[in-house]
């Protein structure tokens, strides 16, 4: 089939908005259902303290995406009106950068519907966030990139934060849940303080590795240029050369291995080609890096040497040339 201007563009939304599926995501749909129905036991005076759900992981791992399609699937995090009156029983929040905890507090209010200012103070606004948390039941908490709370690495700042997350935890009578979700740097958040951690689950969203997830990998390679772009993978796809050079390219996270392989598709569908093959993993890797030819991981012959972090190092001018731009500037 040869796909038209306004045909590819059509499957590409269609593939970028549909969900791939693995084992991960499985567990994590497994944790969340355990968190919510802990909160509910937690509402009848029961439950255990740990009201923390941390999901950590490298940029590119899949977190956001997967932790969208959870929620999506879950009915009862689902926003209703009850009597004439909202009923919110999920925010979801991603934290810019940067971010104090005066403005968390103001964004958990607006997105609650409630106006706030920075005029107020500090423990005003989180007061305040507390009162409507529960007025509006809510009881999942999820703020994503959550790293970006931590506006210092002192130990006092991110003592301060711990203090105001625990904060959250201790409103009356309400079993708030929090889920923060971010990359390793997050981590710092439940080191030092035994108080948190032990009110808190991790959830490792890890890198994947060569050669153990290759049937893995190979899987999501057949089911997007398969399943839904109907296109044959060249033999030399499904080979543990190409598969290793795959996880490379993508630096181990499996969204970015997901976007990787949905460009190449959209660059042989194109060309109206029926089959997928190596020249197109090298035009989408190209276009992401901005590689040489002799550093495309795809196609270079030592491509275990090449680090696709330095794939642009060849652009960097030398720190005396620096210095030089720096003082024409100046003049």
């Amino acid at each position: 089939m040869t796909y038209g201007t306004a045909d590819l563009f059509k499957l590409r939304v269609l593939e970028d908005t549909r969900y791939v599926s693995f084992k991960r995501c499985e567990h994590l749909r497994a944790r969340i259902q355990e968190f919510w129905e802990h909160a509910g036991v937690c509402l009848e005076g029961g439950g255990s303290r740990r009201r923390i759900l941390a999901v950590i992981g490298a940029s590119g791992t899949g977190k956001t995406t997967s932790l969208r399609h959870v929620f999506k699937g879950f009915d009862a995090l689902k926003r209703y009106s009850c009597k004439g009156r909202p009923v919110i029983p999920m925010i979801s929040i991603e934290v810019p950068r940067p971010c104090t905890t005066k403005d968390l507090a103001i964004h958990i209010l607006n997105e609650l519907g409630v106006p706030a200012s920075h005029s107020a103070s500090e423990y005003d606004l989180f007061q305040a966030v507390k009162s409507q948390l529960r007025e509006c039941g809510s009881v999942l908490l999820h703020l994503d990139e959550a790293q970006h709370l931590l506006q210092a690495e002192t130990a006092a700042a991110v003592r301060k934060l711990q203090d105001r997350l625990k904060s959250l935890l201790s409103i009356p009578d309400w079993p708030l849940h929090l889920i923060l979700s971010g990359v390793p740097e997050l981590a710092t958040l439940f080191s030092g303080d035994h108080q948190l951690a032990n009110r808190s689950t991790v959830m490792r969203f890890e890198n994947l590795l060569f050669p153990g997830d290759k049937e893995l990998v190979s899987n999501i390679l057949r089911d997007i240029a398969v399943d839904h772009c109907s296109l044959s993978p060249d033999n030399k796809l499904l080979t543990e050369d190409f598969l290793g050079r795959l996880i490379s390219a993508s630096g181990g996270g499996i969204g970015t291995l997901i976007e990787f392989i949905r460009a190449a598709c959209y660059k042989a569908l194109s060309k109206g080609h029926v089959t997928l093959g190596t020249k197109d993993f090298a035009f989408a890797y190209a276009r992401f890096s901005g590689s040489r030819d002799a550093d495309n991981i795809i196609t270079a012959s030592g491509w275990q040497n090449v680090d696709r972090g330095n794939a642009l190092v060849d652009l960097i001018p030398p720190p005396s040339e620096k210095r030089k731009r720096s003082r024409r500037t100046e003049q």
